[in-house]
């Protein structure tokens, strides 16, 4: 039979390196999230496009978009397949909210997607168009 000579330092070393290196490996792994949390987007420079509330939408809708900051904005309306259909509207907005005007039975009832465009940005949002008859 094989007999195990275990000592008070052949557990305490061993173990008191792996709980150092976990130690270590946390403070780093804590150094990068708040090294990456300083370089976070500034919200400011952005405009935050509002989703249609009516779905499936008819008639006149109209999209809502805040800024924080001067800008100019130009809002498409995309197919599906995300292609450009038609400029909806082009402005120097200003800071707040800004509203567009949008009549539906200019097209016909499908699935589309309306993009707000600017200097810094692209964002979209869907929007069902199903209008009687």
């Amino acid at each position: 039979m094989l007999a195990l000579k275990i000592t008070f330092f052949s557990v305490a070393i061993p173990t008191l390196l792996v709980s150092i290196s976990i130690l270590i490996g946390v403070i780093l792994y804590r150094r990068l999230l708040s090294r990456m949390g300083k370089d976070e987007i500034d919200q400011a420079k952005y405009a935050k496009l509002e989703a249609i509330t009516r779905q499936p939408a008819s008639g006149e809708v109209e999209f809502f978009y805040e800024l924080h900051e001067d800008k100019e904005v130009e809002i498409f309306l995309l197919d599906e397949k995300m292609n450009e259909i038609k400029s909806i509207d082009k402005r120097s907005a200003k800071v707040g909210g800004n509203k567009v005007q949008f009549d539906t039975t200019s097209v016909p009832n499908a699935r589309y997607f309306f993009e707000l465009r600017s200097d810094n940005q692209k964002t979209a949002k869907t929007l069902i168009v199903k209008n009687e008859g």
